[in-house]
């Protein structure tokens, strides 16, 4: 193989490597999260939308929270993710940049975050967004599920609460 021909295949590959790294997307299952949380992150370069799969066994809280952090030096930029986004389909995860500058350097956080209660089933997470520069950038997340205590749980709770304070007043009465 020639010289030329060579750096024309290295300049083919180098196109082909560009062009498919504009686009990425990931499926990743978390697996059950009953009564525990599962944390999740992704280095991205350019569009993406990633997949994060999850289930409860019961009716459960569950909340979620979703972070990426830019740094800007002038009008040089990296790590941020603009149209960041992310939701369940039952609840999305929503707020807003904070931004504080020290010097030349500002430092963008954005914080998104979610919840609802969810019935027993498979659920999933999509994040999307696009790396806004041509370097990576990453976000990182957590999803806690706290299970709702069925109505009977809250019965026995009444009734205990009841014998204890039976107990009470029937000491205070052999006390006088």
């Amino acid at each position: 193989m020639s010289f030329h021909s060579r750096i024309k295949a290295l300049a083919l590959a180098a196109v082909l490597a560009a062009g498919s790294s504009g686009a990425f997307a990931l499926d990743n299952d978390l697996g059950p999260i009953d009564s525990s949380s599962a944390s999740f992150s992704n280095t991205v370069g350019g569009g993406f939308t990633d997949t994060w799969t999850f289930s409860l066994s019961g009716l459960s809280y569950v909340a979620a929270s979703l972070t990426n952090v830019e740094s800007s030096l002038g009008s040089i930029s990296t790590r941020g993710i603009a149209g960041l986004s992310a939701s369940t389909g039952a609840f999305a995860l929503t707020g807003s940049p904070i931004t504080t500058t020290s010097g030349p350097i500002t430092v963008t956080t954005q914080v998104l975050a979610g919840a609802a209660v969810l019935a027993a089933g498979n659920y999933t997470l999509t994040v999307s967004g696009t790396g806004i520069t041509g370097a990576s950038a990453s976000y990182g997340g957590n999803i806690v599920a706290t299970p709702v205590p069925e109505p009977g749980t809250y019965a026995m709770l009444v009734a205990g609460l009841g014998i204890v304070g039976l107990l009470v007043m029937r000491r205070r009465r052999n006390d006088d």
